[in-house]
């Protein structure tokens, strides 16, 4: 399974946003900005408990006997329902009911007012110690026309609530990026699937297609792309078919004119020697542009013929020493060194003849534009399913650019440099893709090479 930058994108900025998530809570909790759902809970049983002291002592005197006598049990039944204490002070501060024996207790500890949405008689408190927390609420009341004061303390306890809520938020942030990530499979999946595509289109393969899936905007992406590869598509075939037929045509006149030639130089018996040479210039280029005009077709079947079939055994060394023997004179001639390596290889399941046009084109085209004196190298390797051949020749180095333009139809390095048309290499690279190899040309030591790679079977 293959990731992309994309999918480990979305991954990352999902968890950013989560963990980003987790800090404003955190931040708005400790803040006081946002309050658990138990300080509401507190305040309300705060006012119930004040309701319930004041209905005990409604037509009561408010002396501390009768707060003791009538108001002191019915605290100590609350506090059953929740752990804490509960007492009531007067003006004085002096404590006049209480639902334990003995003081209060001490309110020791870091004391912070809450603010929140509360009766106006209700004041809030949190009372933070080392490890614990407690709250400790007061509320003003009247009773028997005096101003008393009720005090709810809750016990002291570690703070469960806060630590499983940032719990939850740790437990959610882990299984939002486990679940992202078939979600960023899905989302990038069709986007992998259009990169492919186009960059399969821009070798030339206008046949590749991307599935349609769905009405967003990668669909219509892909919507959009297929209508291109149709178009152009199009367009090349169009292209191709009107060489093609544009070749075939430019061959019958160019047979007329050859006959017609040969007539005229076979009546002509005292042709002069500016004549003859005329004569034969003319002659030189109709056969110049015959030959030019079957390179044309012989690449435009290539383009437009289905695959050839490749079932023939191809002894890649034993072809290219015999390709190499036709370039004997002109090694000779020109003083060209030339070594080879040509070990012995397994045979290679492809179409001979398309082969030994490949490894020819390649050879021609190393042998004019190698200087006299200079060197050309052969070689041939195989792997456990493969077999390559490199070619180099001597050669100032060449750009980029033109490394990789070289195999386009009709590019020429420099068109003042050798006669030629363009038109070998593209023939080599569409006989490699063909076979479902490779071709590659690069820069090594002063020498231009050019590497084919193709499968055994």
């Amino acid at each position: 399974m293959r990731f992309g930058k994309l999918y480990f994108k979305i991954i990352l900025a999902f968890i950013a946003v989560l963990v980003a998530a987790e800090v404003v809570v955190y931040t708005l909790v400790h803040s006081g900005k946002i309050h658990p759902p138990f300080f509401r809970n507190t305040v309300e049983q705060a006012a119930m408990i004040d309701l319930l002291i004041e209905r005990e002592m409604t037509g009561q005197p408010a002396t501390e006997a009768v707060l003791r006598e009538r108001v002191d049990p019915l605290l100590h039944l609350l506090v059953k329902g929740f752990d804490g204490h509960l007492w009531i002070t007067d003006a004085n501060g002096r404590v006049v009911s209480a639902s334990m024996d003995g003081p209060p207790p001490p309110l020791d500890g870091e004391l912070g007012e809450v603010s929140m949405d509360k009766p106006d008689n209700i004041r809030f408190y949190t009372l933070h110690r080392e490890k614990t927390r407690s709250v400790y609420l007061t509320s003003a009341i009247v009773l028997g026309g005096r101003n008393f004061t009720v005090h709810l303390l809750y016990g002291e306890h570690p703070r469960r609530a806060e630590r499983w809520f940032f719990h939850g938020l740790l437990l959610l942030t882990f299984f939002g990026a486990l679940f992202i990530f078939p979600v960023s499979r899905m989302i990038t999946k069709p986007i992998r699937r259009l990169t492919d595509a186009s960059e399969r289109l821009g070798r030339g393969d206008f046949s590749r297609r991307v599935p349609e899936r769905g009405r967003d905007e990668v669909a219509e992406l892909a919507r959009k792309f297929n209508r291109m590869a149709d178009r152009l598509e199009r367009m090349v075939m169009s292209g191709k078919e009107l060489t093609a037929h544009l070749s075939h045509e430019l061959r019958s006149p160019l047979a007329r004119l050859r006959i017609s030639l040969q007539m005229v130089m076979e009546r002509e018996e005292e042709t002069t020697g500016q004549s003859a040479k005329l004569l034969e210039g003319m002659q030189e280029e109709i056969e110049h542009m015959d030959w030019l005009i079957g390179r044309i077709l012989d690449l435009s079947k290539l383009d437009m013929q289905g695959p050839p079939s490749l079932e023939d055994r191809v002894d890649v060394p034993a072809q290219l020493s015999a390709l190499l023997k036709k370039y004997e004179p002109m090694v000779e001639s020109r003083g060209v060194r030339l070594s080879t390596d040509l070990s012995e290889t397994p045979e290679l399941r492809g179409h001979a003849h398309a082969v030994e046009v490949l490894f020819d084109n390649i050879l021609a085209n190393a042998f004019k534009y190698t200087v006299e004196g200079g060197e050309i190298r052969v070689a041939a390797s195989a792997g456990p399913d493969w077999i390559a051949v490199k070619i180099c020749n001597t050669h100032p180095p060449l750009s980029d650019k033109d490394l990789s333009a070289m195999f386009m139809p009709f590019h020429r390095l420099d068109p003042g440099e050798a006669e030629g048309t363009g038109i070998g290499l593209a023939a080599a690279s569409r006989i490699v893709e063909l076979h479902h190899g490779t071709i590659a040309a690069s820069n090594e030591d002063g020498m231009v090479c050019i590497r084919v790679s193709l499968p055994l079977e």
